[in-house]
């Protein structure tokens, strides 16, 4: 009883603090969508939004542990462009060679963290104005490979991400277990207690001798990671690598985790409401593209304007609940 009357108390009271109020949202949302398009909770449909919410889902994953820090990451979406190319640009049809790309993929993504974390606490630069530098210089490399679209990956590791049983599917597999670990992570271990410090109070951390840096920079280290993994996949959905690719990833992470309840000043939210978020966000893109399919309309136009708008409705509805 206890446990009800606490949920219900959350959804009539809303704070940061609990993903509550964001699930009962989509709950809503879900209704009010099934009244529009009732073509959207078909099964087909229903399985395609699971596998579109994997990309999205796996890069918030990483920005969630920034954003949780009190940074951000706005270089996230070139990453996974970069590593698209690289993976398209080196793998082959030798299992030998598409496992060294996989690693020379996955180095990578930590590498790109590891560099925007060091400039964030070595040159106390924000985070905001690093990672943006460091996304030009992610997408000129990625320009650099190549300008628009190609390369080539193997048919076999295609297949191997991208095999799906009804509502079931490797990528949705995936998702739920780098979620288990981000659980893990967060909720019982140390690192995770030390990140909604770092977020909450930076300095209080710092006197209490935890090194502030090594937490900061394993933030950043792990959305790069994160944003490799979802380069590969990419690269395997389309079977091609593409200097735009991870573009939207940015802008969209961000919301997910916004809106999910972690304000961009950090310390309080959690991996909950950031996988709500994902689900949000890709749920409305995914009700877009069936209402401009049954009018005839340009739905990536109206993409844009959406995610800007929940994002800033989002950042005002945390705001005045600080």
């Amino acid at each position: 009883m206890n446990k009800i009357y606490s949920f219900w108390y959350q959804i009539l009271h809303p704070d940061r603090h609990s993903s509550a109020f964001i699930w009962f949202i989509l709950l809503g949302l879900v209704i009010i969508v099934v009244a529009i398009v009732p073509e959207f909770i078909q099964i087909n449909n229903v399985s395609n939004v699971l596998i579109q919410m994997v990309p999205l889902g796996l890069v918030s994953l990483g920005q969630g542990l920034v954003i949780l820090g009190g940074g951000i990451d706005l270089s996230v979406g070139s990453q996974i462009s970069l590593i698209t190319l690289i993976a398209a640009n080196t793998m082959t049809d030798s299992p030998v060679i598409i496992i060294l790309s996989l690693l020379l993929c996955l180095g990578a993504g930590v590498v790109f963290g590891t560099l925007n974390g060091l400039l964030v606490h070595k040159m106390n630069i924000p985070p905001l104005i690093v990672t943006l530098c460091t996304s030009f210089i992610f997408q000129g490399l990625a320009y650099t490979l190549h300008k628009t679209t190609g390369g080539y990956i193997p048919s076999s590791f295609q297949m191997s991400l991208t095999i799906s049983w009804g509502l079931f599917s490797i990528p949705f597999l995936l998702f739920l277990s780098f979620i288990g670990i981000e659980f893990y992570l967060l909720y019982r271990t140390r690192f995770g207690r030390y990140i909604y410090a770092l977020g909450g109070n930076e300095e209080v951390l710092a006197n209490a001798g935890v090194s502030v840096g090594k937490i900061k920079v394993t933030t950043y280290v792990i959305a790069g990671l994160m944003a490799a993994i979802t380069g590969l996949y990419l690269a395997a959905r389309v079977k091609s690598g593409g200097a735009l690719y991870g573009v939207p990833f940015t802008l969209n992470s961000v919301t997910a985790v916004v809106v999910g309840g972690t304000p961009l000043s950090g310390g309080v939210g959690g991996l909950g409401g950031t996988i709500a978020g994902v689900a949000i966000v890709s749920m409305l893109n995914n009700v877009l593209n069936l209402i401009s399919f049954r009018f005839n309309l340009q739905s990536s136009f109206y993409k844009e304007i959406l995610t800007g708008l929940v994002l800033v409705i989002a950042m005002i509805f945390y705001r005045k609940r600080s």
